[in-house]
């Protein structure tokens, strides 16, 4: 994919890709409210969850601030019009902690 493509759907903010990433950071922070709390780094990830999930926009501008954190990722990057939901649902769940965090 063109580098002009990627920066597309980096930037766009009604961009398929970055919509798929506000779905699948909602569904990341829901999974992380039912998990075990003997989870590796739980209390930051239940507050980041509680703000991801209680706050109507915090999906979308966590899509934004993260982006390019998923484009990090090769499938994605080759084809950031065509990603499957999978493989989004896939690199968030990964960049859960880095997100709980607040770390790039």
């Amino acid at each position: 994919m063109a580098y002009v493509d990627i920066y597309d759907s980096a930037t766009t903010p009604d961009h398929i890709l970055r919509k798929q990433f506000s779905v699948a950071i909602h569904n990341c922070a829901v999974d992380i409210l039912n998990e075990d709390p003997s989870t590796e780094n739980h209390a930051n990830r239940i507050q980041w969850a509680k703000k991801v999930t209680q706050e109507n926009n915090s999906p979308v501008l966590e899509a934004e601030r993260w982006v390019w954190k998923l484009l990090e990722n090769a499938t994605i990057q080759s084809d950031p019009l065509n990603a499957s939901d999978n493989d989004v649902q896939f690199v968030a769940n990964s960049l859960a902690n880095t997100m709980a965090n607040g770390r790039r």
